[in-house]
């Protein structure tokens, strides 16, 4: 018997207690004796029971993989002034790369974590300025530039919506803009079709390899 459980804690436990008396039943057709704590042993020990907590294992850690993945954006008013790729270096250095997105906003706007994580770096960097960069698992990485102030520590956990600094201008910048980068294996690439995909996610259905999907939709979108 295969049932596709729902994260819900009303319908788990419908399908726990559903379980558990069938297993009762079942001992009592077979004419055993079943106590209640030999109801619970038996249903325990039952493959429905335990399938069921291998699906709700399941079920959650690709729901943490899905909360794992940059999926929003990091500022929620903003002006777009540089595109991932090459651009015409803003200090007059020519063509040069570009590994994210800069998102012109106020100075102090606040700044969020587009998904779940550990902070790697919180201090000031060469050319980043004050600098925020979280690790997401799975070898993805997020980094946030420029920042007038970082409200986070190295080695704190962060979840996806948390503030985690305000936007300002410091380092290598020329206004008050963040600087967004999203990194694969150590590798940039564009954050546009992350900070889109929330709704994307959110749609997936329960055994979709969600980082194999966005990852690739990334690489094809370059």
């Amino acid at each position: 018997m295969f049932i596709r459980f729902s994260l819900d804690i009303g319908q788990r436990l419908v399908a726990l207690r559903r379980i558990v008396v069938m297993a009762a039943v079942s001992a009592a057709f077979f004419s055993v004796a079943t106590p209640a704590h030999a109801q619970t042993q038996t249903a325990s020990g039952s493959p429905e029971l335990r399938a069921l907590f291998a699906s709700w294992a399941q079920e959650d850690r690709q729901r943490q993989g899905v909360m794992a993945i940059p999926s929003t954006s990091p500022i929620t008013s903003y002006r777009m002034t540089s595109s991932f790729g090459t651009r015409s270096d803003p200090f007059g250095r020519g063509r040069r790369r570009h590994n994210g997105l800069d998102m012109a906003s106020p100075r102090g706007t606040p700044i969020y974590a587009t998904a779940d994580g550990i902070v790697g770096r919180a201090q000031w960097v060469s050319g980043y300025g004050k600098y925020v960069e979280i690790n997401h698992g799975g070898e993805i990485q997020t980094r946030y530039g420029h920042m007038s102030q970082i409200l986070v520590q190295p080695g704190a956990r962060v979840t996806r919506g948390q503030m985690i600094g305000h936007v300002g201008s410091t380092g290598r910048s020329t206004g008050n803009h963040l600087h967004y980068e999203v990194r694969i294996e150590g590798r940039p690439v564009n954050p546009m079709p992350f900070m889109t995909s929330v709704a994307y996610l959110a749609s997936l259905p329960s055994g979709t390899a969600a980082p194999v999907e966005v990852a690739s939709a990334v690489g094809a979108s370059q």
